[in-house]
């Protein structure tokens, strides 16, 4: 049975809190439903003083033991805030986080928790993430900290962050696969309903917004287009017609509005379409390739391995919404 403390303060983001226990609830709910109640999570709920705790969406969670407690801990979580300086400006309540954090054997931050994990010194050097509207703020007030802006989740020795809010789920579910297996965590995040258990390297954007954001007023139709058209052979030459506009002159144009060249944009696109034909049907892997674009499997593997770290056949193993996938069927 892993041990896991959850600080609770004022304001803190109330899904930062409730997102991770339910998936840790889920998770030892399941085992004992296995035969393994030795096995799962016993969760407890810290705070500067016990008692309620009122949470930023107007809920009150009960802390049943104090922050200054000497109880080591598997875990220690914890959430986020609009603004966390309350807690980081407060001498007394850091130096009792700090000592909590040297007792547990994990330590975990959800949203702008990790201002409060660097604030106690123990991001200084490690790679960490935030929610992505506070990763420049993180960088600046905390300079040491290697801060990865669009990553889900990090793992840093024994230091897990996460992304705003929701992330702490998909963070939850990754402690749960690193502690008792995929096959237990995918079940969790199905018993949940959730639509895809996110790796901690995916973009913490939806990949057709974040494009749609880049292409902006100029290029949004020729965004539309490109979808449109996912299946046919794209290049410059082709999009430049579109836009009625030299080869050259659109490269050049294009790159510099978004950031990108046209031939990683039409890329990135035909993940996206990819991704969405792996988790939602049953075609082969070969003809979501040509559904999508890329024309061969192996271009298609090649591209996957260079941008999500994992193969196709990976992808649809791990986030298959199928109900005759195996790791769907309880054990």
């Amino acid at each position: 049975m892993k041990s896991v403390e959850m600080f609770l303060y004022e304001d803190a983001c109330g899904l930062d809190v409730m997102g991770p226990l339910e998936v840790l609830s889920h998770a030892t709910l399941m085992l004992q439903r296995n035969g393994k109640p030795e096995q799962g999570y016993e969760v407890a709920f810290s705070a500067e003083k016990p008692g309620p705790v009122l949470l930023g969406s107007g809920i009150s969670v009960i802390a049943n033991q104090p922050l200054g407690s000497k109880t080591a801990s598997d875990y220690f979580i914890v959430p986020g805030t609009i603004d966390p300086s309350h807690i980081t400006n407060n001498a007394t309540l850091m130096c009792a986080i700090k000592e909590k954090i040297s007792n547990s054997q994990r330590n975990v931050s959800v949203c702008t928790g990790a201002f409060i994990l660097a604030k106690a010194g123990l991001l200084d050097n490690k790679r960490c993430t935030t929610h992505w509207v506070f990763t420049d703020q993180l960088a600046e007030q905390y300079p040491t900290t290697q801060v990865l802006p669009d990553a889900i989740y990090v793992e840093d020795g024994n230091v897990f962050t996460s992304a705003g809010i929701t992330a702490g789920i998909d963070l939850a579910l990754a402690l749960v696969e690193r502690d008792y297996g995929a096959k237990l965590a995918t079940q969790v995040a199905q018993n949940l309903v959730l639509y895809l258990r996110r790796p901690g390297n995916q973009s913490q954007f939806s990949t057709p917004m974040e494009l749609r954001s880049k292409a902006g007023d100029r290029f949004s139709q020729l965004h539309d287009w490109i979808l449109e058209n996912i299946e046919r052979p794209l290049n410059v030459e082709s999009l430049a017609d579109c836009m009625a506009m030299s080869p050259r002159n659109f490269a050049r144009l294009f790159a510099q509005e978004t950031g990108i060249t046209p031939g990683r944009y039409i890329e990135l696109m035909r993940i996206e379409k990819a991704r969405e034909l792996l988790t939602t049907t049953s075609q082969s892997i070969n003809q979501i390739a040509g559904i999508s674009g890329f024309q061969r499997e192996e271009r298609m593997r090649r591209v996957f391995i260079k941008t999500l770290g994992i193969t196709p056949s990976q992808y649809r193993y791990h986030f298959s919404a199928d109900a005759n996938n195996p790791l769907s069927k309880p054990a």
